[in-house]
């Protein structure tokens, strides 16, 4: 932990398409990893107790979700390796009851605060969305080093609102890769859901500060769930892992 960190976001899908086993291969993909700080977005109850049965995450991590109540019918999942020193949840203007969850870390002397987001989704929704993201950048914008990632329900075109300051970080490390963590030519399930294409990179991976830099970043859960089952993903979503390395 001392000179590396490694975080991951994955919108795990709330629906119930053979969800306990999609939710087992999503652990068994993470275990080869085992990234420090993980946000999870549409996770249900059943998804939060297949996570936490896992017994590397029971025995290695801290977990903070947020669940049912203001968060409807599925919410969102911290699972953590280096303690935290504050966890809050904050609701924001929604139509579907969206919110973001803030960590803070004391990392060698410093604050480190990662925000785990989910924005609204829908093509009608952008002036929302640019709502949202403002609050939520504004809620940090007296934190000197801050990672901002999850679902941002972004398409290319809506790039303008991202905010000055912060790197993204696939563009940045990857410029000639499109980074689609919803792309139909290769998730057979995400195009059987509406018998359509779709090619879009929703979730990201924001950093600021001059304390930690992104070194590398890479999409999970690209490959079905069984051979049985070749049209079954994790999920719709890729994961997206990014390692931030310490100046």
């Amino acid at each position: 932990m001392a000179d590396r960190i490694s975080v991951a976001t994955y919108n795990i899908w709330c629906d119930g398409l053979h969800a306990e086993q999609r939710y087992r291969t999503i652990a068994g993909l993470l275990s080869q990893h085992t990234p420090d700080i993980m946000m999870f977005q549409e996770v249900t109850e059943t998804a939060r107790r297949v996570l936490l049965e896992q017994q590397w995450i029971r025995e290695g991590y801290y977990s903070a979700a947020v669940t049912g109540g203001y968060a409807g019918n599925y919410g969102m999942l911290l699972l953590s390796r280096p303690p935290v020193t504050e966890v809050t949840y904050t609701g924001l203007p929604s139509q579907r009851s969206r919110g973001y969850l803030t960590a803070r870390y004391r990392i060698g002397g410093h604050t480190l605060t990662v925000l785990g987001i989910h924005l609204e989704s829908g093509k009608a929704a952008v002036q929302l969305r640019d709502r949202q993201l403002r609050r939520i950048v504004g809620s940090v914008r007296d934190d000197r080093d801050a990672v901002i990632l999850g679902d941002f329900n972004l398409r290319d075109a809506e790039n303008g609102i991202l905010p000055a300051g912060y790197c993204d970080v696939w563009p940045a490390l990857r410029p000639g890769e499109p980074g689609f963590t919803e792309d139909t030519t290769i998730n057979h399930m995400r195009y059987d859901m509406e018998d359509k294409h779709r090619h879009v990179r929703f979730d990201r991976v924001l950093v600021k500060g001059d304390r930690w830099t992104p070194e590398s970043i890479e999409l999970l859960g690209r490959e079905p769930i069984s051979a049985a089952l070749p049209r079954v993903f994790p999920s719709d979503h890729f994961g997206v892992r990014c390692v931030l390395r310490r100046r």
